[in-house]
């Protein structure tokens, strides 16, 4: 019974549905499974179906897809069937119960305009392979990107169309769509004819066999139990109503039959007296009844004669007639099990075999395959050779070699650096004369850069760009693009000199742009950068003396500047005229001083311009700050008698000494000019020694010779006076004071001094003179008695 999508059954005399569900289906709808393919969960797959287990049971005619199978659940909603094996798991179509028919072929090539491309691996479409330059540089034929367009007229196969190159050489133009790739003839520019048509089927003795995707063929479906049991009209095998040829089986009413060559039924042969007068083991009626115990098939079911024979009682049921006969053969009351299930197919060598109809053992499933590796266990039938022995191609860049089963390619050495350098014919790669995204300069124009092809098989004929000179060519190779701006621009201008170097000489290096203008050449290493760029000349001459000479050492320092005011140090460019400004001085002396004590900073001045002091011997030498303003190069404005002297012009902000007063010379001055004064020991003016009681003694003492209190004279020469005890004093010859001489009491009269004796006591007349005297008596009268 097959299951339609629909959900309904139909036998194997409903030819119409059947049909449909065919057509339906597809050309590969009634393949088989794979032996031991697994699936997840409860179910497991058993030859062409699978179980399930105890208590679950799968929707009636319900489609599922496992893997690239397509099942259908059984009538009894047991087991799932396999209805067909899809060309991959995407063209299973569980939703419609169908295998969608393969796009393409594996392996196949196919241009589209410009882009090549190839089958998927699940041949539901196309992937790009690799993109061609243009339409007419792409190639079904060599399955690459050719570097030469087609030539006019030529004739490929585009899939399944075919196609004329342009007259142009810029693509092809589609002549005829075949009805299948395989049916495209490049040589006659045509299509073939068909060999049959989509989901037709046909028997080769008792293979089931479909119309192949390509229609060029047939594939098989499966080995049906014998010839006639093989149905093209349904597409499918009828059931065999028994399963070892030339058995046989009795009926209840004692009828003797006999399993046909061709298992589609048991055959009539004779009636017997009865069930029990006829011998299934031996296929005949026997003159006596069975002998009670004894043991026969009939068909599927082991029977023992009763004891009173007079017929066979039921016993065990086996799953076949021949696992009952093989029961019957060992002497067991019980069933052998069964050595396969329904339609388990396996290879025993290069043999394709499938379960037998009595599930007894495996038999031979038509003829031996090629190769053991084409023999499908899981279908029981021989595939076709992908390709032939030693047969190469090349997929992408990698050639490939017809492996030992002919099942596929296989690697055949590495692969190549690029698919063009692959031939498919030999399998080898072709000389790769590049590397990807390599560039160089070409040898006949060396200032021209060009790119290694894309196919690593030449170089491009137009150059990326035009490089100014060939070593800016070279010196180009590692542009990361090849386009107008890959080449280097010139870095200089031949014979340009510049200042390079790196590291401590950094600016230093002379140089000269070489002349493929890639950069410099060095000349010679100058002192400094400085020194560097003023050897930079125009014309320029790279010699030994190229870099200019250094105007000064490092430690070198000198005045310069306005009025050579400014302390330079060389600088570390050792030119002079960039001099480093160290300090600037008050004046030039103080700078010159600052050289020759080699400090960094100006000495601080040491006098002021206006700035005057004594000095020399004895400080009585008059200086002027000079104007370098430094006081050991002090001007001399005069030398002073005394240090006083000196220090008194100073203070008088005078430059010619003061003459002063004479040494030890007298004055007198102050108040009624009673006051005493003497010349100061530094002659610088006088100084008060004592204070005179008049003016005339004042004067009558200049001349003293020490300055103290004493100095001033206590008399006039001349002055005389009687003293209070009578006695006659008159001013001694130094001045300073009165002789006493003794009246005896005689008296004493102040001009004529003593009285005689017996005057009587002083006289009145007797004091000092009236022109005054120093004992400060009475002008007209002295001190005088009672």
């Amino acid at each position: 019974m097959y299951i339609l999508p629909g959900g309904s059954a139909r036998g194997v005399e409903g030819h119409s549905g059947a049909h449909a569900v065919a057509e339906r289906r597809g050309p590969l709808s009634w393949v088989v499974l794979l032996v031991g393919f697994v699936v997840g969960g409860c179910q497991m797959l058993l030859g062409d179906y699978t179980t399930i287990e105890d208590g679950h049971r799968c929707g009636l005619n319900a489609a599922r897809c496992v893997g690239n199978v397509l099942q259908i659940c059984n009538s009894r909603r047991t087991a799932w069937d396999n209805a067909a094996v899809c060309a991959s798991d995407t063209l299973c179509d569980e939703t419609h119960a169908v295998c969608v028919p393969p796009t393409c072929a594996a392996d196949e090539r196919h241009c589209q305009d410009a882009e090549l491309q190839i089958c998927k691996a699940t041949r539901d479409g196309w992937a790009l392979l690799m993109p061609c330059a243009s339409a007419g540089l792409c190639s079904t034929e060599r399955g690459i990107c050719t570097d030469k367009p087609c030539e006019p007229s030529e004739i490929q196969c585009n899939g399944n169309v075919v196609q004329a190159c342009r007259t142009d050489r810029s693509g092809w133009d589609d002549l005829y769509a075949c009805d299948s790739a395989a049916l495209c003839n490049k040589a006659t520019g045509k299509c073939d004819e068909a060999a049959c048509k989509p989901h037709d089927f046909h028997c080769d003795g008792a293979t089931l066999e479909t119309c192949n995707d390509m229609l060029d063929g047939w594939d098989t479906v499966k080995n049906c139990a014998s010839e006639a049991l093989c149905d093209p009209v349904m597409g499918s095998c009828g059931t065999a109503n028994c399963s070892v040829p030339g058995t046989f089986r009795c009926t209840e009413d004692g009828g003797l039959e006999q399993c046909a060559d061709n298992l589609t039924g048991w055959l009539p042969l004779e009636t017997c007296k009865s069930a029990a007068h006829c011998n299934a083991v031996s296929g005949t009626c026997m003159e006596d009844p069975c002998v009670p115990g004894t043991r026969q098939c009939n068909g599927a079911t082991l029977e023992v004669c009763n004891s009173a024979s007079t017929g066979w009682d039921a016993g065990a049921t086996c799953e076949t007639d021949g696992l009952c006969q093989q029961t019957l053969a060992t002497g067991s009351t019980g069933c052998v099990p069964p050595v396969c299930n329904p339609n388990d197919t396996r290879c025993t060598g290069m043999q394709p075999q499938i379960c037998n109809a009595g599930r007894t053992d495996f038999r031979d499933n038509g003829a031996a395959c090629l190769t053991a590796e084409l023999c499908n266990g899981g279908k029981g039938t021989c595939g076709t050779p992908v390709c032939e022995p030693n047969q190469t191609r090349c997929t992408g860049a990698a050639p490939e070699i017809c492996n030992a089963g002919r099942t596929d390619f296989e690697p055949s050495g590495p692969a190549c650096a690029s698919a063009a350098l692959c031939n498919r014919d030999t399998g080898t790669c072709g000389d790769q004369k590049c590397k990807a995204g390599q560039l160089r300069c070409d040898p006949d124009n060396p200032t021209h850069l060009e790119r290694c092809k894309d196919d690593l098989t030449d170089w491009e004929a137009t150059p990326c760009d035009v490089c100014a000179t060939a070593e800016l060519c070279t010196a180009s190779i590692g542009a990361a693009t090849c386009d107008a701006d890959s080449c280097q621009e010139p870095a200089c201008t031949a014979g340009t000199p510049h200042c390079g170097g790196s590291g401590s000489d950094q600016g230093k290096v002379l140089e000269v742009c070489n002349d493929g203008r890639t950069g410099y050449t060095p000349c010679q290493t100058c002192v400094t950068p400085e020194l560097c760029t003023a050897s930079i000349k125009t014309p320029f001459s790279c010699t030994s003396t190229a870099c200019t000479a250094p105007s000064c050492s490092p430690s070198d320092r000198w005045c310069g500047g306005t009025g050579n005011l400014v302390l330079y140090q060389c600088p570390p460019s050792r030119i002079n005229t960039m001099a480093t400004v160290l300090d600037t001085c008050a004046t030039s002396g103080l700078c010159t001083l600052s050289h020759d004590n080699n400090a960094s900073e100006c000495v601080e001045p040491s006098c002021a311009l206006t700035d005057r002091w004594c000095g020399g011997t004895g400080n009585r030498t008059l200086y002027q700050c000079p104007a370098s303003r430094i006081n050991t190069e002090a001007t001399t404005l005069d030398t002073c008698a005394t240090n006083g002297l000196c220090e008194l012009t100073r203070t008088k902000n005078e430059t010619t000494c003061e003459a002063g007063c004479a040494v030890n010379a007298t004055q007198c001055a102050g108040t009624g000019s009673r006051t005493l004064q003497m010349c100061k020991s530094d002659r610088t003016g006088f100084q008060d020694c004592d204070t005179c009681t008049t003016a005339a003694l004042c004067t009558d003492s200049l001349g003293a010779t020490t300055c103290d209190t004493s100095a001033c004279h206590s008399c006039l020469a001349g002055d005389a006076q009687c003293n209070t005890a009578g006695n006659y004093e008159t001013c001694n010859a130094a001045h300073t004071g009165f002789d006493v001489t003794d009246c005896l009491g005689n008296g004493c009269d102040a001009v004529s001094g003593c009285l005689p004796a017996g005057t009587g006591g002083t006289s009145g007349t007797g004091g000092t003179s009236g022109t005054g005297g120093s004992a400060g008596m009475s002008g007209t009268g002295g001190g005088g008695g009672a």
